[in-house]
Parts: structure tokens; sequence; C-alpha cells
């Protein structure tokens, strides 16, 4: 789903004003959300990172660009967000484990809550997900969930457009071998 705000929108808040501010965050603000909840598979950190990621913006403001693509821009900023702080936590994919007897899954560390399991492909993709490397897990949340292109997923990560490719198809690799 594409957002889209109006250029003037954008030059306002590039200039400091509040209320075009406020439009940019009511517009992203649950995108970048889910986007940051699939990074860290934890919905206080993905809380946090969103609102910092909105910080960082405002206080970067005058980088924003009508004309260019804002979208692909704050992505870049909640990305790279995401990896400073998977950086600091020094963070890996938690093993899961499945408790048989509800139909629930946990993962190890104890804070993170409980999920329903409604399907069973979608507990197996899930699985195979956080199997997978952060870097790669972002890769695909960005082409596949958020539908960027290699070049946007490019400008988001700052990779070169084929370490994107290439890394897309490590990525599509390693997740069919974890689902198998």
């Amino acid at each position: 789903m594409e957002n889209t705000l109006n250029p003037e929108i954008l030059r306002a808040a590039q200039k400091g004003e509040l209320k075009a501010f406020d439009a940019i965050v009511s517009s992203y603000q649950t995108a970048i959300y889910n986007h940051l909840y699939r990074l860290t598979h934890d919905k206080d950190d993905a809380a946090d990172l969103a609102q910092e990621t909105f910080l960082k913006l405002y206080k970067t403001r005058e980088r924003i660009r009508a004309e260019e693509n804002f979208r692909s821009y704050l992505y870049k900023i909640a990305t790279n967000t995401a990896y400073d702080w998977l950086k600091k936590k020094k963070r890996q994919p938690e093993d899961l484990i499945i408790d048989a007897e509800d139909g629930n899954f946990e993962t190890i560390e104890a804070q993170q809550s409980y999920y329903k399991v409604e399907r069973l492909e979608l507990v197996g993709l899930e699985m195979a997900m956080v199997k997978i490397k952060p870097a790669y897990q972002n890769l695909l949340i960005l082409y596949y969930q958020q539908g960027f292109t290699y070049d946007e997923i490019s400008d988001i990560t700052g990779q070169p457009l084929n370490t994107v490719k290439v890394g897309l198809y490590r990525a599509k690799k390693e997740l069919l071998k974890n689902i198998e």
C-alpha cells in the first residue's frame, strides 16, 4: 500500500511546521510500527522504535525532499533505527518452543507474549523467518510485505542494487530451507 502525501505537506514539515509533521506521523505511524514489529518481534520495542524513527525524522527534517520518494526515506530511517537497536542488544532470532497442549507458542525469552496459532502454515513461516538473519528478514519484509522495488530497497538499506538482488535470492533460499 502506497502512502503518498501532498508535496506541500512535506515542504511544510521540512520547514518545521508541526501540523504538517503530524500529518506525516498520522499517515505512516501504523505502517512504520508494523515494519519495526516484523524486525523486532516485540510490540513494546516496535512502538519505542517507531517513536524514535519519527523523532529522528523531525530532527533531520531539512533532508526531506518533496520531489523524491519520501516513503523510502522514512523506511530507511526506521530500518537503520532497528539495526542500531539490534546491534545494541546483540539480539539473535530466538528459537521457538511449541506448546502442543493449547496450540500457542512462545520464545525462550520470558517477556515474549503468547501468540495464538491459527494455522500451521503461519507457524511454520514465522518459525522459518525468525531463524534467518535479521538483514534477510528485512529484505523479505520490504519486498514482499511492503511492496518496495529493488531500487527502493537499495535506497532504504544503503546497499548496491546487485547486493539487494543477491540478498533477496539468499533470503528466499534460506527461508525455503527452514520451512522444509
